[in-house]
């Protein structure tokens, strides 16, 4: 009624003039116009009224966001929000002097800086920080390669290819033969050891990436690749197969990580001198690798794994269909240790997902003949490409996580519905730096993930082949580059469980686990431990 006009409200007072006496009418004509007037008033003191100050636009912006970040859900303690302060100033201490030298190291090639790393006090911190879980490890790249180099050497059956690259195998090729069937171009391990100079370092070199991965290479994902195919020939031999699996999960152990998930080929692809690879049921690796577990336990006691079903997005769907098929039947059996399933190698290169709809599918049939549900951990969106949309698929296909997701901000759709349905973020951001997706850390698009309040946590991928152990340079790297605080890493370190494949018993059982550790965290920041 305060849109009226004054002729207007007039008009309408008149048409009721015959139902209303005099006084009723004067009545009311007063009451409209008043009314009339006080809407007026209202819009011109509205009008009027002193705009917000420079200083209060900025304060409801930076409130707006701070509401938005990931971790604008936790509440720090008093003794949390003094180490917070601690760490902050530590931050800024080091951002000073970076830039007192012009030299930021996360802007930077890793290999520039990750001696000094090692040397600083917060990497002396963080490494004690307790990091709740890692959700994206491939186990043959997972541990120490010195660990391989130096268990090459002893093992009297391995045999390193010492030649020129022939098509077929490359130099630093390791494999195990019996004696009178060792390829052209093979030497035993330990010979090379003892007569070729600086075997050892330059076996090493091979097995790595170096600070020339990024100068030399034209395609740094073929020397990925053959980082895989020079130690995939070790990594599967059974005898060892145990052993290396241990010294994997004790080496995440040792850097404060509680729970690990890998991803990794249950297909029977392990071999020994009498038997050729696929002679090993994927069973026997479960078991292995329990075992492996228990070994980890016996000095870590709440440590847990999982192992997600990962096969290559190069292969058919036929191929892939029956990998699904012996997912769910190892799900079934071993519900506890075989998570979900996942498609991982090279995404600009292989298949797009949606390529595997009939997989996809087939999900249904398998749950309903199996009585158990296998989750999708797709590894999505590690690329540069707006033309590879692989998150789009994993978006509608309800992956419960996703690994790496780096191009997911091409797709506002998609990354609003990862958001909507909590899809945690599988980011590893020193290989998807050392893989030349990024260049500066600063850059890396979890940094505005983690601003919009989309859940991610941080692994390291295959930090054996990038030369180093752990994920505690990840955290480094990120803790400077994204400028995070106290709050940001416990909610990293919360996520690593809370995301986890662990079952809700399970997580309930890490957190009791992980909470006395924190509170070390804290009390070493605060200087009190």
């Amino acid at each position: 009624m305060d849109n009226l006009l004054p002729t207007q409200l007039f008009a309408k007072a008149s048409r009721a003039a015959n139902l209303l006496s005099k006084s009723t009418i004067i009545w009311v004509l007063t009451g409209l116009l008043l009314g009339g007037a006080v809407g007026c008033t209202r819009r011109e003191a509205a009008q009027h009224r002193p705009p917000a100050t420079y200083a209060q636009q900025l304060r409801r912006l930076e409130q707006a966001d701070s509401v938005r970040n990931f971790s604008s859900g936790l509440r720090l303690s008093a003794a949390e929000a003094r180490a917070d302060l601690r760490l902050r100033a530590l931050r800024e201490q080091l951002q000073a002097h970076y830039d007192s030298i012009h030299f930021f190291p996360p802007a930077r090639n890793f290999y520039r800086w990750r001696r000094q790393m090692y040397a600083t006090r917060l990497y002396s911190l963080l490494k004690t920080m307790p990091k709740g879980g890692v959700h994206h490890l491939h186990p043959s790249a997972g541990g120490s390669p010195w660990w391989i180099v130096q268990r090459a050497l002893r093992e009297p059956h391995c045999y390193v290819y010492w030649a020129a690259d022939n098509g077929r195998f490359i130099k630093g090729e390791l494999r195990f033969f019996r004696p009178a069937e060792v390829p052209a171009g093979f030497r035993p391990a330990a010979v090379l050891g003892r007569t070729v100079p600086g075997f050892p370092a330059q076996l090493h070199a091979l097995l790595t990436f170096n600070e020339s991965i990024s100068r030399d290479s034209v395609n740094i994902w073929q020397k990925f690749e053959q980082c895989f195919q020079r130690m995939n020939g070790f990594t599967n031999y059974q005898p060892i197969f145990e052993d290396l699996a241990t010294a994997t999960l004790d080496s995440m152990a040792a850097d404060g990580v509680q729970h690990v998930e890998l991803r990794t080929g249950l297909s029977g692809s392990l071999y020994d001198l009498a038997h050729p690879a696929g002679s090993f049921p994927a069973d026997s690796i479960v078991r292995y690798y329990q075992r492996a577990a228990r070994r980890v336990r016996a000095h870590q006691p709440a440590f847990t794994f999982r192992l997600i079903y990962a096969d290559l997005r190069f292969k058919s769907t036929a191929l892939i269909a029956r990998s699904m098929r012996q997912a769910f039947a190892l799900h079934q059996r071993y519900p506890d240790v075989v998570a979900a399933f996942d498609l991982v190698a090279h995404e600009d290169a292989g298949h797009p997902t949606r390529y595997f709809q009939e997989v996809w599918q087939l999900r249904d049939s398998l749950a309903a003949a199996t009585g158990t549900q296998l989750p999708l951990c797709l590894h999505d969106g590690e690329s540069t490409w707006q033309h590879v949309p692989n998150v789009y698929d994993a978006a509608v296909l309800g992956s419960t996580r996703i690994g790496h997701g780096f191009n997911l901000a091409f797709f506002p759709a998609a990354e609003d519905l990862v958001r909507q349905q909590h899809i945690c973020i599988e980011v590893s951001p020193l290989s998807n730096q050392l893989l030349d997706y990024v260049g500066d850390l600063r850059m890396h698009p979890a940094h505005t993930w983690i601003r919009r309040g989309v859940q991610v946590s941080i692994s390291s991928d295959d930090p054996g082949i990038f030369d180093y152990v752990g994920v505690t340079p990840d955290y480094w790297a990120v803790f400077l580059a994204w400028e995070l605080d106290l709050r940001d890493l416990k909610q990293l370190s919360l996520n690593g469980i809370n995301y986890s494949y662990l079952t809700a018993a399970e997580k309930q059982r890490a957190l009791a686990s992980w909470q006395p550790q924190w509170d070390a965290f804290v009390a070493r920041l605060n200087g009190e431990g």
